[in-house]
């Protein structure tokens, strides 16, 4: 009986001076039915894997997204590319909202320092910081460029039109990007290895079932952001985090910020997607916490503060001597690296 759990893997065709690409030869090797072992109890989950090889070209980039925009639904989807400069794997945390291509594509297309919709980058929903390396054939490492050229372009479409996608989870499947070096580097054998290692957190991404909390990252014109620090008498009073709040039966992220952030200092935000998410344990309970994005507000009215004693808004870039609840310093962190200030 076939399995009910799917998953897509692609890769891509050879480019520029490449005569083959090892991404091809992984997704055809792990095509069928695989048996996966779960992370955190080492069970073999039956597991569906069906695969594509993508054109280097603007309709490869896009033909992920068109299937999910026609209805077509996985438990997961791991793009693989080859990084032609990697000594390790590249496990991708976001797609940068950039086309800058160092050589034109397969088609003949090359466009430079353009942004793929403006919106802004796009971050995974699940936290790859927690796996361990011990699950792994070989190390790797944890990105945040994920380039300029079709692998970026790829990854930034298919996060697009999943967060688009109807849904009744406040988050869509995983999706992630996964760049291995050529087989020089790294053996086939071990890359397949490898993208089986990232099917396993994929499709069971925490040790614990996670509340999915939503965090708000509120810029000002000076590209400042937003956080707020916790009303005494409340959990992590005095601790300063990013606003927001737990996802309801039912509600998207989208949805969920919204409402909190009306909710929590009376402001009309308009979200945008997932910057990136932060996996956090208390003794009680666990949380995937995922941080939305929204345009550069350029005026914010005068706040409610119903859970908070007091807001600041922080220079990116700085290090505020701040006391961070949960992760929240990380996130910070975070948007340092990302976020670019427009002067």
């Amino acid at each position: 009986m076939a399995s009910e759990i799917s998953v897509l893997v692609t890769g891509f065709e050879p480019f520029g001076d490449h005569r083959e690409n090892i991404s091809e030869k992984v997704a055809e090797m792990v095509n069928g039915q695989r048996k996966i072992s779960c992370p955190w109890t080492g069970e073999e989950i039956d597991v569906n894997v069906e695969t594509t090889k993508l054109t280097v070209d603007a309709q490869g980039a896009q033909h992920t997204a068109q299937r999910v925009r026609q209805g077509a639904r996985w438990d997961a989807i791991l793009h693989v590319g080859l990084c032609e400069r990697c000594e390790t794997p590249r496990v991708e945390q976001l797609a940068r909202d950039r086309l800058d291509m160092r050589i034109p594509d397969n088609a003949g297309r090359q466009i430079n320092a353009t942004p793929l919709d403006g919106y802004g980058h796009r971050g995974c929903w699940i936290d790859v910081s927690i796996w361990d390396e011990a699950h792994f054939p070989t190390p790797y490492s944890l990105s945040l460029d994920a380039g300029g050229y079709l692998c970026n372009e790829t990854y930034h479409a298919t996060m697009k039109a999943l967060m688009e996608a109807t849904t009744s989870r406040p988050i869509p499947p995983p999706v992630l990007f996964l760049h291995l070096p050529d087989e020089g580097v790294v053996s086939l054998q071990e890359a397949v290895e490898f993208v089986e290692a990232c099917l396993g957190y994929m499709l069971r991404p925490y040790p614990r079932e996670p509340t999915h909390v939503v965090a708000g990252c509120l810029q000002n014109a000076e590209s400042q952001v937003l956080v707020a620090q916790r009303r005494r008498g409340h959990n992590d009073a005095d601790l300063w985090e990013f606003p927001g709040g737990k996802c309801e039966v039912l509600e998207s992220t989208n949805e969920a910020i919204e409402r909190e952030l009306r909710e929590e200092l009376a402001i009309v935000h308009v979200p945008t997607h997932v910057l990136g998410t932060w996996y956090r344990e208390t003794v009680d309970a666990a949380y995937a916490v995922h941080l939305i994005g929204a345009q550069p507000m350029e005026a914010v009215g005068e706040m409610r503060l119903v859970d908070h004693q007091a807001v600041r808004w922080l220079t990116l870039k700085t290090n505020p001597s701040l006391n961070w609840a949960g992760r929240d310093g990380e996130m910070f962190s975070f948007l340092g690296e990302v976020l670019k200030p427009k002067s």
